[in-house]
């Protein structure tokens, strides 16, 4: 089959995508499968040759991603490499490539692609829809709110915010991932408040304030129909931010999770509850908190998550005796 790896784009998360794109290409290779690997941020010259490419260990800077317009992606969607391609596998992730820009271009270009359509990509993207829908279909969340630039320095306004909230709080993007742009604010503390909500609004149009769920850190993948075994992440000191999602050795996986079999179930049905509650197709993987009285609370769905050596939809495969190239074939077959 003649398969196109979109990889790389021009959001902050556009490094893991590369990391993503080249073990999901090497994995298609070894399938026998003719990869062509494209990066839609180049435009015409998007098209990668594997051997050359240098992936940076850290998040791209401002002025990098700014030097990648998202015109160009009108550009790569014309290139002649993808004449022949019958499926795109797409591990975009964040804006302009997990959120249905490029689903909408692949489906004007008429070429099938992985993973959720164009309405599930934007609405999963966009964290305040999600959780609406969550709440709407009995979904656990976090409580959240909701600021944007014009509550900047309206000290009485986010005071209000905040005590709506007890103990810590997490502040993030709307529609970033990776933990790009996320703060935890220990205490309630409205210097802190105040900086997180800043810090958001660099990444998004708006900030999501959320209470902090102390308690373990859980994620179902979902492939096709079926919760693949629940993975249990805990970072060694910290949080699971930027540098313990993708370094080697600063994150333990527990997989199978160490939890009872009605649990496990229970927390497998949330997951593709909130799937198919967000119109997801193909594979998804869904975050939770567990707190300390076995409660789980739904974060969000991920429509394209990641798919490196440290990424948590393979390791959940691993555990129910997928191999990552069997993976990324059921991947392309439910596409």
């Amino acid at each position: 089959m003649n398969i196109a790896v979109f990889m790389g784009g021009n959001s902050p998360e556009r490094n893991v995508s590369l990391s993503s794109g080249k073990a999901v290409a090497e994995a298609l290779t070894s399938n026998t499968h003719r990869v062509v690997c494209i990066d839609p941020a180049l435009g015409i010259n998007g098209v990668l040759d594997l051997t050359q490419l240098v992936i940076p260990t850290t998040p791209p800077t401002k002025d990098e991603l700014e030097a990648l317009p998202t015109r160009a992606y009108l550009e790569a969607l014309n290139i002649p490499a993808l004449n022949d391609v019958e499926v795109v596998f797409n591990v975009l992730h964040g804006k302009n490539g997990e959120d249905g820009i490029v689903q909408a271009l692949l489906e004007a270009r008429g070429i099938r692609y992985t993973g959720s359509k164009v309405m599930a990509s934007a609405l999963a993207m966009d964290k305040v829809q999600s959780k609406i829908i969550f709440s709407a279909t009995g979904i656990p969340t976090p409580a959240w709110a909701q600021l944007g630039t014009e509550h900047l320095g309206d000290f009485e306004y986010l005071k209000e915010v905040r005590d709506h909230f007890r103990g810590n709080l997490v502040v993030k993007p709307n529609d970033q991932g990776s933990t790009v742009g996320m703060t935890i604010v220990q205490h309630g503390n409205m210097d802190d408040f105040e900086t997180a909500v800043k810090l958001a609004l660099e990444y998004s149009t708006i900030a999501l304030v959320e209470q902090y769920i102390a308690g373990r850190e859980l994620t179902v993948s979902v492939l096709g129909e079926e919760a693949l075994p629940i993975v249990e992440i805990a970072p060694e000191g910290g949080f699971y931010d930027y540098a313990h999602k993708y370094t080697k050795g600063m994150t333990e996986y527990i997989s199978p999770a160490d939890l009872d079999e009605e649990l496990t179930a229970f927390i497998q049905n949330l997951a593709i509850t909130a799937h198919k509650a967000c119109g997801c197709s193909g594979y998804s993987r869904v975050d939770f908190r567990l707190d300390e009285d076995f409660h789980p609370w739904c974060l969000e769905v991920n429509t394209l998550p990641g798919m490196t050596a440290t990424s948590l939809v393979p390791k959940a495969a691993a555990a129910a005796d997928i191999d990552f190239p069997q993976l990324c074939e059921r991947i392309i077959d439910v596409a």
